[in-house]
C-alpha cells in the first residue's frame, strides 16, 4: 500500500513538472513605447507557437536544441502606447490540445522631445505631380509590407548600417513653419557622402529604387515582420529580390530625396509598428 502511494505520488511530480515546462516564455523586465524587445520561447513541443500582445501577433518557429525546442521574436510597441502594462501569450497547439501561456510586464513611458524648423515653403507644400508620385510610392511600401517573410533570417543584435553618430534620433516630433509632421520614424546617422552602409541582418532586399521623399531607398525584408530602411542614398549596391547578409555594403551615403545634406536615413519596422533601432543595434553609441 505505502509502495503504491509512493509511485502515485512520484508519477503525479512528474507530470506536474511536464505541463509546468512545457512552455516558457522569457520576456524583458519591461518594455517601452517606441520600441522592440526580445522573446525566448520554450517548448517540449516542434510545432509553431502563435505570440499575441497589443493586438498583434506573430507566429514563431521553433528549433532542437538538447531536450527541447527553442525560438524568438521581437515584439513591438508603438510610440504613442499609453498602457501601464503589457500582456504577452504565447499559444501553441499539441496533440493534447492548445497550450497557453500568459504573462504581463510594467512599460515603461518615454516623453520624444519636440523640434521646431523653419524650412523653405518648397519642403511642405508638394505640387500635384509630386504628390501624385508621393502616394503611388507610398501604396508600393504598403503593398511590399502586406507580403513579408514568416520566416526569420535576422539574429540580434543587429549591425550598426555607418559609424557616425546619431544628427537626429527616433521619435522627434517636428514642426515645420509651425505645423505638425509625423514623429521621425526612425533614426539619422551622421556620414559623409560615399561613405558605405551596411545591411543591418541577413534577409531579402524587397525594394531599391529612388522615391521622392527618401531618395534612393532600399528596404530589407529580414522576415517574420521585420524590416529594415535605408534612405538618401547616393547609390545603390544591390537589386529587388537579391539575398544579402548582415554587415553586407548595399548602398552608399548619400543626400537624395527631400534632404539638405548627406545623412543615412536607418529605419526599423517590427509587425507594422516603426521603433527606435538604436536600442537593438551592437554598436550603440
Amino acid at each position: 500500500m505505502i509502495r503504491h502511494a509512493v509511485l502515485l505520488i512520484c508519477f503525479v511530480l512528474l507530470s506536474a513538472g511536464s505541463a509546468l515546462g512545457a512552455l516558457r516564455i522569457d520576456l524583458p523586465e519591461k518594455a517601452m513605447n517606441g520600441r522592440a524587445f526580445l522573446v525566448t520561447i520554450h517548448t517540449d513541443s516542434q510545432g509553431p507557437v502563435l505570440l499575441k500582445w497589443d493586438k498583434k501577433n506573430v507566429s514563431v518557429n521553433c528549433e532542437k536544441d538538447s531536450n527541447e525546442y527553442n525560438g524568438v521574436a521581437l515584439l513591438s510597441l508603438p510610440r504613442d502606447f499609453s498602457k501601464k502594462t503589457l500582456q504577452i501569450s504565447a499559444v501553441e497547439e499539441t496533440l493534447d490540445g492548445v497550450n497557453t501561456v500568459t504573462r504581463t510586464i510594467p512599460v515603461q513611458h518615454k516623453k520624444y522631445r519636440e523640434q521646431h524648423l523653419t524650412v523653405d515653403r518648397k519642403y511642405v507644400e508638394l505640387s500635384k505631380k509630386n504628390l501624385d508620385r508621393f502616394y503611388a510610392e507610398r501604396e508600393t511600401v504598403r503593398g511590399m509590407m502586406k507580403s513579408l517573410s514568416a520566416n526569420r533570417m535576422w539574429d540580434a543584435p543587429f549591425v550598426r548600417p555607418v559609424a557616425g553618430g546619431v544628427s537626429s534620433e527616433y521619435g522627434v516630433q517636428r514642426f515645420f513653419n509651425g505645423k505638425p509632421r509625423k514623429p521621425h520614424s526612425g533614426i539619422d546617422l551622421r556620414g559623409k557622402k560615399g561613405t558605405p552602409i551596411k545591411a543591418c541582418a541577413d534577409g531579402v532586399v524587397r525594394i531599391a529604387t529612388s522615391h521622392f521623399f527618401s531618395g534612393n531607398s532600399v528596404y530589407i525584408d529580414h522576415g517574420q515582420g521585420v524590416v529594415s530602411m535605408y534612405f538618401h542614398m547616393s547609390k545603390l549596391l544591390v537589386h529587388e529580390g537579391e539575398t544579402v547578409k548582415k554587415g553586407q555594403s548595399i548602398g552608399e551615403v548619400g543626400a537624395t530625396g527631400r534632404v539638405t545634406g548627406p545623412h543615412l536615413h536607418f529605419g526599423l519596422r517590427v509587425s507594422g509598428v516603426l521603433v527606435d533601432p538604436l536600442p537593438l543595434l551592437a554598436d550603440k553609441k
